[in-house]
């Protein structure tokens, strides 16, 4: 008898060391979003006159980013105080009398989270009206960029009464929303009438076009919103950012190896460059235009004391700013140089693009060898491009070589050189690349001049060509196996590039078309593509 309570003890002690073996878990994650099951006035309520609104939540919620995420359709006048009244409950204060006769939603739900998880209760909108009926229209469709056609997405979308005279750059819009990731959007709950149609990237988030870095996508003409149209027809907008009325520098900054780059907010065609707080000496600035001519790099011949300088910017004869020049980084001891090959009929071309302007290239330094026995080649600096060289070596269709840059083969202008530099060179054989044939058909909605390009899976233009309205017919040979793609621009002004729009002038960006299946070119295959413009 005297045992028993020891064991008693011991199963109890056992009992316990066994509980705290297994994890204590809290049940499976929490993944549902907060559900709206009451509201003051109750949702879809009509002739509503108060100053504030209840939200209540099957659970304990909270805000996050009230002044990004709300979205008020009519905008108000006033914002209104938005804030957590209890564990489940939202109340919104309004600072201004709603109009008469208006229904209003409220798009709350990206930013209401619950307090455990932070599920995002998406999608909630709430809607009152102040007049005796919810009015219950709507216009959707979709926004894309207009050069890559890619979904536009959490951009503003905002229908302007038609009657209205003033602008999208001046006034608020009657109605907006927001586009989803894949750039659809809907605008529900809308009155009939006549509207003009916008799609903005709001930058400073006044539902206005007033900022040179905002994009904008636009129709041509109102559209009629009608309660008979049961089924209205999906509208596409274009998103594109204007070229500015006029020429400013946008941004200014200090590449590592050396040059000023300067973004314009229009193309140019010329450049100079002041030292205003120099008294000796001489200071030059090669200029390096970009594809569009609305970016530059300014390489200064020399890169003492540059700090300390004050540089006036003339453009195209027109004085812009004043400029400093700070460095941030500094500058690689040695010259950066790649080397890419382009396939040629009866050579290899080595394209060498160093990273900085080159000076002097000596070309003993260079080392070209096939099968361990040199190579015969030729090398030539690129007459507009200064950071780069072309060498060209009578190398066969599934030949190799390899090149050797040894060091001090190339020298920019701050005497730098270039360190050792090995790169394989290789063209494809016979029969490993494939030819593709393009037969392009168009009619007399699509005007042209066209520039057909051909694109790598990237996106990357690897083939171009300017070809007439019409019928054309494009062969490009030798292309590398894998899937490209196919983007053809109306170039309405046959200036050999893509243009973006502008608002005031009525004008819509340059259409862009791309092939919609993939452009599977294989080795010794000869594709023949008929495409035809809808």
């Amino acid at each position: 008898m005297r045992h028993g309570p020891w064991w008693i003890l011991f199963a109890v002690a056992l009992a316990a060391g066994c509980a705290q073996v297994g994890d204590i878990t809290g049940g499976p994650k929490d993944e549902q979003a907060p559900i709206l099951v009451a509201a003051d006035p109750p949702h879809l309520s009509t002739r509503y006159n108060g100053r504030s609104i209840v939200l209540t939540f099957n659970e304990r919620i909270t805000l996050d980013r009230v002044r990004d995420r709300l979205l008020v359709s009519p905008p108000l006048d006033v914002w209104p105080n938005v804030r957590v009244s209890g564990p489940k409950t939202i109340t919104i204060d309004l600072n201004a009398p709603l109009r008469p006769n208006t229904t209003y939603s409220f798009g709350i739900g990206e930013a209401v989270k619950d307090l455990s998880e932070g599920n995002v209760a998406g999608g909630l909108v709430y809607v009152i009206s102040t007049g005796d009926v919810v009015d219950s229209l709507y216009v959707h469709g979709r926004v894309t960029d207009a050069y890559s056609g890619a979904p536009a997405k959490e951009v503003l979308v905002m229908l302007h009464d038609a009657a209205d005279t003033t602008t999208v750059r001046k006034s608020r819009p009657a109605y907006a929303t927001r586009t989803d990731a894949e750039g659809l959007f809907a605008l529900r709950y809308l009155k009939a009438g006549n509207y003009r149609l916008y799609a903005l990237q709001d930058q400073n988030a006044n539902y206005r076009f007033d900022l040179p870095n905002e994009e904008i996508a636009f129709l041509d003409a109102p559209i009629a919103v009608d309660a008979s149209d049961t089924l209205p027809t999906p509208q596409l907008l274009r998103m594109f950012r204007e070229v500015g009325p006029v020429q400013l520098v946008r941004e200014t900054k200090v590449m590592p190896d050396g040059a000023l780059r300067l973004i314009l907010a229009r193309s140019a065609d010329s450049i100079r460059v002041r030292d205003i707080a120099r008294t000796g000496g001489t200071l030059l600035w090669r200029a390096e235009w970009l594809a569009q001519r609305d970016t530059v790099l300014l390489w200064p011949s020399d890169t003492t004391l540059l700090a300390q300088g004050r540089y006036a910017v003339q453009v195209d004869g027109q004085d812009l700013d004043t400029l400093r020049y700070r460095r941030v980084e500094k500058m690689p001891f040695h010259l950066a140089v790649k080397a890419t090959t382009e396939e040629r009929d009866e050579e290899a071309l080595v394209h060498l693009h160093a990273a900085r302007p080159i000076v002097s290239f000596d070309t003993a330094r260079f080392v070209l060898e096939r099968d361990s026995l040199p190579l015969p080649f030729t090398v030539e600096q690129d007459s507009i491009d200064s950071r780069s060289l072309r060498l060209r070596a009578p190398l066969p269709p599934g030949g190799s070589a390899k090149l050797t840059l040894l060091p001090k083969a190339i020298r920019d202008i701050y005497d730098g050189y270039n360190d050792t530099l090995r790169s394989g060179l290789g063209r494809a054989a016979e029969g490993s690349t494939g030819n593709l044939r393009v037969r392009l058909e168009s009619t007399e909605e699509h005007r042209g001049p066209f520039l057909l390009q051909l694109t790598d899976a990237q996106g990357r233009t690897v083939r171009e060509v300017a070809v007439a309205a019409g019928g054309a017919e494009v062969i490009w040979q030798r292309l590398t196996p894998g899937n490209h793609g196919l983007r053809l621009i109306e170039d309405d002004n046959g200036n050999g590039r893509w243009d973006p729009g502008a608002l005031d002038a009525g004008l819509q960006p340059e259409r862009v078309h791309r092939h919609g299946d993939p452009i599977n070119v294989r080795a010794g295959w000869d594709l023949t593509i008929d495409w035809k413009l809808e």
